[in-house]
């Protein structure tokens, strides 16, 4: 029997999991530093909308020549698509980018990635996933590795100041693409279609756009002139429709408490592209370094 591959001649499903997981968090973590450098000429509601239409756009080529015509017909997992769509690329995306315009992207990214606290709890009380001891001391690790990430004041933005108070974004994102994860594996319970979801939850997301952009226009209106930011954010946004499609394979082929923990492991992605690329807006501290990787500690116990 070759390695990785079962007696009946199919790929070890764990093991594709595990990759289509970790390769989803390098490219979560390249969006989430391309779009730093997009926050300098616009603000997060410009940012969500250019990202978001270049994800929808490459989701809908990839989906009209791949997708079969009988999946569309299974409406209850679409709908779990959508709502997944609204919670986690329209939703949490613009908390992300408001915490990376506040705090930097060297401590927004660790913050959020704390999803996999949200995800696993509502996998054990929804899915009814099993509770393991691993589990729990990754659930530890990751409010400890928090609570490092939290505490540091001299790290990440260089250019403004920041407030903790400023956290609350960050969080709040993980919080909703955690809980994203979930509505994503109900969806493919019924319909294994990575592609289809995705596409689902970027034309959701686009379709309300809208709706985000009334509630924010007291604090904040889109803009387009920037070449620079339509650059960069249709980049971040294509980046992110890759970790996107990577994340959907993960879930299709593995359990929601072993992969959000691994597309978790953004964090450190981020803070090695941050040191070489950022050097001049982003600032690394020991801090930021000892909570991510506590972080990532959290995670891998969780996936064990």
């Amino acid at each position: 029997m070759r390695e990785g591959v079962k007696e009946d001649g199919t790929v070890d499903a764990m093991m594709v999991s595990f990759w289509l997981a970790l390769g989803s968090a390098f490219f979560y973590g390249l969006s989430n530093v391309i779009s730093r450098v997009g926050l300098r000429s616009a603000n997060s509601i410009t940012g969500v909308l250019i990202s978001q239409l270049s994800s929808t756009a490459a989701a809908l080529i990839i989906c009209i020549f791949t997708v079969p015509l009988d999946h569309l017909v299974s409406w209850a997992a679409i709908m779990y698509f959508a709502i997944a769509g609204l919670i986690g690329p329209l939703l949490a995306r613009f908390l992300l980018y408001m915490g990376i315009d506040r705090v930097g992207t060297s401590i927004a990214t660790p913050a959020y990635e704390t999803k996999p606290l949200f995800s696993i709890l509502a996998a054990l009380i929804v899915l009814g996933e099993e509770f393991t001891i691993f589990i729990g001391i990754g659930m530890v690790l990751i409010i400890i590795g928090a609570a490092i990430v939290g505490s540091e004041e001299s790290g990440g933005q260089i250019e403004k100041k920041w407030s903790r108070k400023d956290l609350v974004f960050p969080f709040a994102a993980g919080a909703f693409y955690g809980i994203a994860h979930i509505f994503r594996k109900m969806g493919l319970n019924l319909i294994p279609d990575p592609i289809l979801g995705a596409t689902v939850q970027n034309v959701t997301a686009v379709t309300l756009f809208p709706l985000l952009a009334l509630v924010q226009r007291n604090r904040q209106r889109v803009n387009l002139r920037s070449k620079q930011a339509w650059l960069a954010f249709t980049l971040s946004g294509l980046s992110s429709i890759v970790g996107q499609l990577l994340l959907f394979g993960a879930l299709n082929s593995g359990v929601v408490v072993i992969v959000s923990p691994l597309s978790s492991t953004s964090a450190l992605f981020v803070l090695i592209l941050t040191a070489l690329f950022l050097r001049k807006i982003e600032r690394v501290t020991w801090k930021i370094v000892l909570g991510a990787l506590t972080i990532i500690g959290g995670t891998v116990a969780l996936a064990l």
